[in-house]
This record gives C-alpha cells, structure tokens and sequence, in this order.
C-alpha cells in the first residue's frame, strides 16, 4: 500500500470489493455435510442449500435502503459498519448448534453484503470516470473472480476437516478494515436539485431491462455453487475438495471474463454483452447436461463462468452509465438487489426442475433458457444501446 495515493485507493476498494463475492460460496462445499449433520431437522438438505443463499434475501431487502443512506448520509460510514458486522455474522455459523440458527446469522450476513456491495459498486462510478472507469470496472470484476478461487477453495479444504470451519473465513474482513479506513476518502454528495425529479433522468426502460437480465442470469448461474456439488455425489465424486474445485475453476473463468470485457466494450453495447454471457452459460450448461465425466463439468464450469465475469463488471457499468449522481446509490442499490434476488431464487426456482427431470435435466433446461435470452437481445432490445451514453 505504499506510492501513489491513487493506487492506494483503487488496491483498498479492491480488497473491500473482494468480500461481496465470497459471502455466499465459501460454504458451499459444506453443504453436502451439513445436510448430513442435520439429517433429524425436516427438510435438512433444502434448508442446507438456503444456508447458501439466505444472505441473499436479506440483501435483496436492504440493498436499495443501503443506496437511499449511503446517497443521503454519505459513503464510508455505512461501508465500515457493514465490514464489522459482516465478520461477526458470516464467523457465526461455526459456533451455532442448529440450522435454524445458522439461517438467522446467514440472514445478518445478507445485511452486512448489502452495505459492502452496494457501497464498492457506488465508489467505482464516484472514484472513476471514461476509459478508467471501464478498465477499473474490469480489474474489480477479476479481483473479485480471483478472491472467490481464494476464499471457496479455503473453504473446500477446510471443509474436509470440519463443515465448520470455513465459516471462520468471514473474519477476515476486520483485517481489512484498516486499509479501508486509511486509504478510502468520501466522495463529494451530489444534492437533489428543486425540479429534478428522478424519472426525468433516470431511464426506467433500459434500467428495468438491466435488472431483469442480470436476475435471470444469477438464477441460471447459482446453479453452479448450489446444485454441482450434489451432481457430482450423483456421478460417484464424494470430494468436498473436488466439489470446491468446479467452483473455484468457474470463478477463475469468470476472472478472465471480467478482464476482457471492456475489450468488447470497444465493440459492442451492452446489450450485446449481456447476450454473449448468456450464450456462454448456455455452452456450459449444456456440457455439464450431456456428461457423467468430473473433467468435461470441470470445462462446463470454466465455460459458464467465463460468461458470468463479463456479466457483472458490465451490469454495473450499465446502470452507473445510466444512473445520476445524486442517484447513483439508490440505483446501484437495486442491480445489488436483482444480483442477489437471482442468487435467492436459483435453488428454489430450480428444484421443482430438478424433481422433474433430475439434475442433468436441470442444467440442460437452463441451457436453453439461456439460449433463447440470448436469441431475444440480439433480435428485439439491440436498440436501447444507441440510446445509452458512453461509459
């Protein structure tokens, strides 16, 4: 952290950006396990893939309220308070005894994200601006890819000792609050003006069509964390660590995938960004549909996250684009909201799926839902691109 305050900075939003991704999938080699613990609770091995998802609800309830605060009271307060209560909330599971428990401290966990999330997001249009803020954008999505090869692959190691332990991974964000604290500075606060109203300025079309999209593809692609590590107990792979490895070469692909997407930027909109995300998943999931072999759902996953990283840094920027500044929270607030909404449905949108048709026929469904998201942009909403400022 030394030179440049400039770099001091971007690397401090970096490590903060990092902690919104591993929320989730640090524990999801676990699940499996935990099912198994709590076999006497009904339920036990839905509840236990809720565990996974539950922070996302609560994010879904608060991130909006967070970019209400954070565009009216300021920054770096709320992001603080988020980072300490993500620690103790995230670390609790591994002292709880039951799961209704673990779903509460979960439940806190989805607060803190919320803060976190939608905070990193703000800052990056604050901070940024022009080509920096598109190569930032990039740079943040492949840090954050390569902290969740970190963090889920701790977790899937640690897992194979205890299921609880890799909750212990959530206390390292207190360790990073100090570069926060000393290298991040609060943005200027950009006031309503008398007259200005939001609908004036905000596109609502282009913005609805944002958090759909970006919706649909999180529910397709939480499919990964959530549902490949009991397909692979299916195809006789018993390894949590092996399950923790998909997820993590998903989340490596996805890494890449963010890099390059300003690449396309130069391009094309970001219409046509989502739509190639999408026709990635689609390749993915449909690899993993028509095998019984670990290597091809190794490239399954390597395929989809590739897709998935070119997601995330482009849905951000699509919205701050598009966003105000004295609005930029509240927005952003709301593609928080639409990611982790999709990440909360995915297990249960999909299990009737997969009740019907057996996991296989689950990935190979999304696939073609993928595909025809993919068909549609490219065919009918093309349009609201021309209609988007330059990054």
């Amino acid at each position: 952290m030394t030179g440049d305050p400039k770099f001091r900075l971007k690397a401090a939003l970096l490590l903060v950006s990092s902690f919104s991704v591993m929320a989730n999938a640090t524990i999801a080699a676990s699940m499996p396990r935990m099912a198994e613990v709590f076999s006497n609770t009904p339920d036990a091995q839905f509840l236990s893939k809720m565990i996974l998802t539950t922070p996302a609800l609560f994010i879904v309830i608060c991130a909006p309220l967070a970019g209400v605060l954070i565009d009216r009271y300021g920054r770096l307060k709320y992001l603080f308070a988020s980072m300490l209560l993500y620690g103790f909330a995230g670390a609790s599971g591994f002292f709880l005894d039951d799961l209704h428990s673990i779903l509460a401290g979960r439940a806190l966990l989805g607060v803190a994200v919320a803060g976190i999330m939608t905070t990193s997001s703000t800052l990056l249009g604050d901070y940024f601006i022009g080509a920096e803020r598109l190569k930032y954008a990039g740079m943040q999505g492949m840090f954050m890819s390569m902290a969740g090869v970190v963090f889920v692959g701790a977790g899937g190691i640690l897992a194979e000792f205890d299921w609880r332990w890799p909750f212990l991974i959530y206390l390292s964000a207190w360790a990073a609050l100090l570069p926060a604290v000393k290298y991040l500075r609060e943005p200027v606060r950009h006031a309503r003006k008398l007259g200005d109203l939001p609908e004036a300025s905000a596109p609502v079309k282009p913005l609805a069509l944002a958090y759909a999209l970006t919706f649909f593809l999180l529910v397709v692609f939480y499919m990964t964390p959530v549902q490949i590590p009991f397909l692979l107990r299916g195809i006789g792979v018993e390894s949590t660590g092996l399950a923790a490895l998909v997820i993590c070469i998903g989340s490596l692909a996805s890494g890449g995938g963010a890099m390059m997407q300003h690449r396309f930027h130069y391009r094309v909109g970001f219409v046509s960004i989502y739509a190639y995300a999408m026709l990635l998943v689609a390749a993915g999931y449909a690899a993993i549909a028509m095998t019984q072999s670990y290597t091809v759902v190794l490239l399954g996953a390597a395929v989809s996250g590739f897709g998935v990283g070119m997601l995330f840094p482009n849905a951000v920027l699509w919205v701050t684009t598009l966003a105000p500044a004295r609005l930029r929270g509240r927005l952003l607030g709301m593609m928080t909201a639409s990611i982790n909404l999709g990440q909360f449905f995915s297990p249960i949108l999909v299990e009737p799926v997969v009740s019907a048709v057996g996991l296989s026929g689950a990935f190979g469904a999304a696939a073609a839902a993928a595909l025809l998201v993919a068909v549609l942009l490219w065919t009918t909403c093309r349009g609201f691109d021309r209609h988007t400022p330059q990054v």
